[in-house]
């Protein structure tokens, strides 16, 4: 005689109306124990300080702003910045477009003094010296600046337009000391091997991305104490982002480097501190893995999420 299985409550269930299997189940289900749900870990308390500024010593900070303000005829553009840059690292300056950001770095290097309907207030420290009270072109010696599209002197070859600084400033050297000014930034800007064989030709003639690296070793060439770039990238295609972006983690170890970005992603890739602006105020700055990763105010936090900009 062969012997059967008898089958289980459950499958004599599939023979009959679904609604009961559902009610089966559903009986065994009220006896499991309920699972333990943690928090997410975005339940973390935000950080209190909203501003790091105060925790660079005097020795540590290369470029001091105090209480900064800049108006376009009678519109207040921005508004009471107090922010200080490290000596060392990249410092990312984020925010929608119109917040202050490109206003802020034209500040620092006497750009709007050109407007005559701007007017700047406040205190702006290069080391112990407050810039404001010197000439625009000492001040432009000292702080260099890269804009959003590669602008070499058209009129000058690649060689003269790392010169262009001593050149324009009627600073004379011979020829040895310029030979090794210009080997030496070209191959600190990473372009020293693509043009070595064509230092006498037009800067104009090479790629947008040579030319915004060319624009680069130009600054460098003046030994200057900060560097600042107004979204370097952003006329770019991806490639040559990626070797900009590859030249600024060098020269970050080298120079404090200042740079506008309307890319976040880029912000959180190669800076070191990231400072938030909106409707012309400093909203947060702070360490850049701080900051993407627990933002003290709500306002940061949605610009990181997309929520806005």
């Amino acid at each position: 005689m062969i012997e059967t299985s008898t089958p289980n409550k459950l499958s004599n269930l599939n023979k009959k109306d679904p609604s009961q299997k559902q009610a089966a189940v559903f009986h065994k289900m009220k006896r499991l124990k309920p699972l333990s749900i943690r928090k997410p870990s975005i339940a973390k308390k935000r950080p209190q300080i909203k501003n790091i500024s105060q925790q660079f010593s005097h020795a540590e900070t290369i470029l001091s702003i105090t209480d900064l303000c800049v108006y376009f005829s009678a519109t207040k553009v921005l508004k009471n910045i107090n922010i200080n840059f490290p000596k060392k690292g990249l410092v990312a300056i984020m925010g929608p477009s119109g917040c202050g950001k490109s206003t802020l770095i034209r500040a620092i290097n006497r750009m709007h003094e050109l407007d005559q309907s701007t007017n700047v207030t406040g205190k702006l420290m290069l080391g112990n010296q407050d810039i404001t009270t010197l000439p625009a072109m000492a001040v432009r010696q000292r702080i260099g600046m890269v804009f959003q599209r590669p602008n070499p002197f058209p009129n000058m070859t690649i060689f003269q337009n790392v010169l262009s600084g001593y050149i324009l400033t009627g600073m004379r050297l011979n020829k040895k000391q310029k030979n090794e000014i210009v080997i030496e930034n070209l191959k600190k800007a990473f372009l020293w091997d693509e043009v070595k064989d064509r230092l006498h030709e037009r800067g104009t003639f090479l790629s947008g991305g040579q030319q915004q690296r060319l624009c680069i070793a130009r600054s460098l060439a003046m030994q200057v104490d900060v560097l600042l770039l107004d979204e370097p990238t952003s006329a770019l295609d991806p490639i040559a982002t990626t070797r900009i972006e590859n030249l600024l983690q060098t020269l970050k170890k080298e120079i404090p480097i200042i740079m506008v970005t309307h890319n976040t992603a880029q912000a959180s890739r190669i800076s070191d501190y990231t400072a938030f602006l909106y409707l012309g105020e400093l909203i947060e700055y702070n360490k850049t893995k701080i900051m993407f990763t627990v933002p003290s105010d709500k306002r940061t936090e949605a610009y990181l999420m997309g929520r806005f900009g």
